[in-house]
Parts: structure tokens; C-alpha cells; sequence
């Protein structure tokens, strides 16, 4: 979960349909998982609505090394935004390098902060 770059994270609406949508995700030294997201997207109103969520990650592309997170998230307006958060930053700075954007471009861009607790962990 420290190196893979990508996941996808899925969230439940208020009458129940899912959403999934690929997200940079960093997993914290507290073993939460932060995801920071554009707003007012689905995702927000989804957490705040429902918080229960599945984060998977990419396998090896032959049905193997697939990981899934299943736990539940809060919309955390507590944490500094994304290019205060320099360990996050960091993790994704060779993707702001290639779209040509900066960590403040990237904030504003992403302004929301969601925070993942981890309910379970299935997979390698």
C-alpha cells in the first residue's frame, strides 16, 4: 500500500449505488488511509452520507497481488491541505512533474480531504 500509486475507491450513495473512481491515496503512519478529492464531487456527498467504503488496489495483471481495503471514511476538514502534507506530496511528485502542476495547483484542485479507517484488509 506504500508504493502502489493508484487506487480505486469505491463509495455508496445515500440510496445505495456505488460509485468508483481512481484516487492518489497515501497510507498513513496511524494506518489511516488519505485520499484528497475534489468537492463537491460524488465522493463527498457520498462520505457524508454513507461512510462505509472499499479502496482496491491494482493486481499484477494476471488475477494475483490484488488488495482490498474495506473500512469507513470521513470528510476530514483537519487536515492541512494536500501541498502542506509533504509526505503525500512527495509520494505523487513524479505524476504533478508530468501533468505539469504544481502542489498548490493540486490543492486547489482537490481541496477535500477524506480520511479512511481500516476495517479490514484482504489480499498479498
Amino acid at each position: 500500500m506504500t508504493d502502489e500509486p493508484i487506487g480505486w475507491l469505491t463509495t455508496v450513495s445515500p440510496t445505495g449505488v456505488p460509485s468508483t473512481a481512481p484516487v492518489w491515496f497515501l497510507l498513513e503512519e496511524d494506518d489511516t488511509i488519505l485520499v484528497y478529492s475534489k468537492d463537491p464531487p460524488i465522493r463527498v456527498r457520498n462520505v457524508r452520507a454513507n461512510p462505509r467504503i472499499t479502496l482496491h488496489l491494482e493486481g499484477d495483471g494476471r488475477g494475483g497481488g490484488i488488495v482490498v481495503v474495506n473500512g469507513s471514511a470521513v470528510v476530514d476538514d483537519a487536515t492541512p491541505p494536500a501541498n502542506e502534507h509533504h509526505v503525500f506530496i512527495a509520494k505523487y511528485q513524479a505524476f504533478l512533474d508530468r501533468y505539469g502542476w504544481t502542489a498548490e495547483f493540486f490543492a486547489n484542485g482537490y481541496p477535500r480531504p477524506i480520511r479512511i479507517t481500516i476495517g479490514s484488509v484482504r489480499g498479498d
